[in-house]
């Protein structure tokens, strides 16, 4: 996995989990700790909304406010939106409606 990729997948866990260590994160993608404190800079530049959490129980976690409300959309809704998306992107066929479409699989 390559470190974009690992950027990406940092925030997809973030997204469904509250409070995630530096060596949960380490153990999860097979890095050491120093990689994830650098990935977790790196998004930090990128302007992502990761805050630190001091403690036994610390770690990293993304603002609330970012997040989507799950009880927003039922799998239905999110299968439609999917066909919806699988539609477009037979016409307007582009990196960034796949990035979309894997998001919402996800």
């Amino acid at each position: 996995m390559n470190k974009v990729e690992r950027l990406i997948s940092i925030i997809m866990v973030l997204l469904r989990k509250e409070i995630v260590s530096t060596t949960k994160f380490s153990q999860l993608f097979n890095v050491s700790k120093r990689t994830i404190l650098r990935d977790m800079e790196t998004l930090n530049l990128a302007n992502i909304p990761i805050y630190s959490v001091t403690g036994v129980k610390g770690g990293y976690a993304i603002m609330d406010e970012y997040k989507v409300d799950k009880r927003l959309l039922s799998s239905s809704d999110l299968q439609n939106i999917l066909a919806a998306l699988g539609g477009l992107e037979q016409l307007l066929f582009t990196e960034d409606v796949e990035r979309t479409i894997k998001k919402i699989e996800a």
